[in-house]
């Protein structure tokens, strides 16, 4: 639940995992300004989650950021160059874009 992550942040406001977790039920409320800072406070945290890039991406694409969403799905593959997905929503936001080629 929502709560409970802020309250976990209010004991520990280095918790990597509530500040993503809040971070993604950010996102799902629609809240994609407080989902890019809770992910970008979890990046400083952590600058090597690739996951915490790309969900940032996420949250940027829906707020219709294409070009910070590309940049954000374009770190996650830089640091896990093998995963699909990454690639997947990069290509998506750039169609958004647009970019076809």
């Amino acid at each position: 639940r929502f709560s409970e992550y802020s309250v976990a942040l209010l004991k520990d406001p280095a918790h990597f995992k509530a500040l993503f977790n809040r971070g993604f039920s950010h996102d799902k409320l629609g809240h994609y300004d407080a989902a890019i800072a809770d992910y970008t406070a979890a990046i400083r945290l952590d600058p090597t989650n690739a996951y915490a890039y790309y969900n940032r991406g996420i949250s940027y694409d829906r707020k219709g950021d294409f070009k910070r969403a590309i940049d954000n799905f374009g770190k996650a593959m830089e640091l896990e160059p093998r995963n699909a997905d990454f690639y997947h929503n990069r290509g998506f936001s750039h169609r958004k874009l647009g970019k076809y080629e």
